[in-house]
């Protein structure tokens, strides 16, 4: 009895020991396979690898409420950038409704488009697109009553997404659509930073925020933050994974008037570019740079023209935190301290970390008055609503805009740009984000034409087409490209990015 009870003893740390060995063995792969799971969180056109293609619009379709939302209509923009014709498989996704089924064919090298609004009527609709073949990219031209704007689709989906220019002050309206495609429910927390806080702030009733399968959920930002004139906001899965637009309107109580709705970026990197930017009389541009870090970061901001980088201003960013910069023109006298200064007219911009920690970057730039809350434009200029609701109408001539662009992170060999059908001229930018000189070619689909041109180190340039292009610009070095439309004498202001090609492609 007594050798039997010591061999057990001698023979239990034994197991224990060889247990342990087992166990790290065992985990171990896991634990590589894990880490070596990156998910490609940028936008891009599907390569020649992939046997279909995919893409998610959160905002199909818009009905406004008594009291609260907005009505948008959607154009939906399908561009095969394949030579063989496709058919794409088009899902409208409606919490209130059954899902519709809808056909569109689309030869090759060619952009064809879809109407929402003559299939639904319902509240809110998000749209799934499906091609069986790659090199489909899908966009959106978005319409409302006071503004237009265009914004791509995702071809991720994602569980971090980050929103970098809200405004929940009285005369706004400040909404996120968070879109699930999975089939099954997603569960999300939203956190917010502002400029009157340091750091983040979260809400507790958007903590575990479920979101379910298939469907879409809107969330007005002005309802869970303070009246501020900045706010960032960051949607995180704890469960699943999404795919987020941010609508945004000015009323015009105030004297400010616009649309604006873009798809929030899923992306963080050290270098941003915005390729086109118009400053003007009429014509305002501010910077936003938000930290989705946990350290201070560096930034610095810089105008960038066709003779390379002009001007810059230096900014820090607190962890979890956003800062403004506004860009003023340069002939202007007293310009405030850590305003960014600029040649009036059309330029670009770089917003780069100096200390290698990345930031998120958009632009936001309006056109025509700019009152708001406190601060309210000429009685003449206000657009009020009478006794019954009703708005009344724009003046005639009126020109105004809101739009709200993330920028472009990292540059790339090829692009792919789709203009809607719209009124006037489109204005192309071409950023080189290199240090030697760029030969780009530019063709648009449906044409013979080609168009060359040679970019400087760290160069930008601009062009003018004509609306309803879907154009290809490669180059040998990595540019940024992206687009502006005012729409003359009248209300629409819109950014239009480009989407990247593959390495594939």
């Amino acid at each position: 009895m007594s050798f039997l009870l010591w061999a057990a003893r001698l023979t239990l740390p034994a197991l224990l020991v060889g247990g342990l060995i087992v166990d790290q063995g065992v985990n171990r792969p896991v634990q590589q396979k894990d880490e070596s799971a990156i998910v490609e969180n940028e936008i891009q056109v599907p390569g020649n690898r992939s046997l279909t293609s995919t893409w998610y619009c959160p905002t199909a379709h818009s009905r406004k409420l008594v009291g609260s939302g907005v009505a948008a209509e959607v154009e939906l923009l399908v561009t095969n950038t394949a030579a063989e014709p496709t058919r794409a498989s088009v899902y409208l996704l409606s919490p209130t409704s059954a899902r519709q089924l809808l056909y569109l064919e689309v030869p090759g090298l060619t952009t064809r488009s879809l109407q929402v609004a003559n299939h639904t009527n319902d509240e809110l609709v998000s749209a799934l697109v499906e091609a069986p073949t790659s090199g489909v990219v899908v966009t959106r031209r978005l319409r409302s009553s006071i503004g237009s704007d265009v914004a791509t689709c995702s071809s991720v989906v994602a569980d971090e997404w980050y929103v970098i220019s809200g405004d929940t002050q009285a005369d706004a309206l400040d909404q996120l659509v968070i879109y699930n495609p999975l089939p099954t429910d997603a569960v999300v927390d939203l956190r917010f930073a502002s400029e009157a806080e340091v750091g983040p702030y979260a809400s507790p009733e958007l903590s575990g925020l479920v979101v379910p399968a298939a469907s879409s959920i809107l969330i007005e930002i002005a309802e869970h933050v303070r009246r501020r004139d900045i706010v960032a906001a960051t949607v995180q899965a704890r469960l699943g994974r999404v795919v987020v637009d941010h609508p945004q309107t000015f009323d015009g109580s105030s004297g400010r008037l616009g649309f604006s709705a873009h798809l929030a970026t899923a992306t963080s990197s050290t270098v941003w570019y915005h390729p086109v930017v118009r400053l003007g009389a009429d014509a305002r541009v501010s910077v936003m740079v938000a930290n989705p870090t946990d350290v201070v970061t560096a930034v610095d901001v810089t105008v960038v023209t066709g003779e390379g980088k002009v001007e810059s201003v230096a900014i820090s960013v607190g962890p979890y935190d956003v800062t403004r910069v506004d860009v003023r023109s340069n002939l202007e006298e007293d310009i405030a301290p850590g305003t960014l200064a600029a040649p009036p007219g059309i330029f670009g911009i770089i917003v780069e970390s100096s200390d290698g920690i990345p930031v998120v970057s958009g632009v936001e730039t309006a056109s025509g008055p700019d009152g708001s809350p406190g601060r309210e434009s000429p009685h003449e200029d206000l657009i009020l609503e009478d006794d019954q609701g009703s708005e009344i109408e724009l003046p005639i001539g009126r020109v105004s805009g809101l739009s709200i662009s993330s920028g472009v992170p990292n540059g790339s060999n090829g692009w792919v740009l789709t203009v809607p059908e719209l009124s006037g001229e489109v204005i192309v930018g071409i950023q080189n984000g290199s240090a030697s000189t760029a030969t780009v070619v530019l063709s648009r689909y449906g044409q013979r034409d080609r168009y060359q041109m040679r970019l400087g180190a760290y160069a930008d340039q601009q062009i003018r087409i004509g609306a309803g292009t879907t154009m290809e610009i490669r180059a040998d070095v990595a540019i940024a490209v992206a687009a502006v439309h005012q729409k003359p004498n009248g209300a629409g202001l819109s950014s239009v990015l480009p989407v990247k090609f593959s390495e594939e492609n």
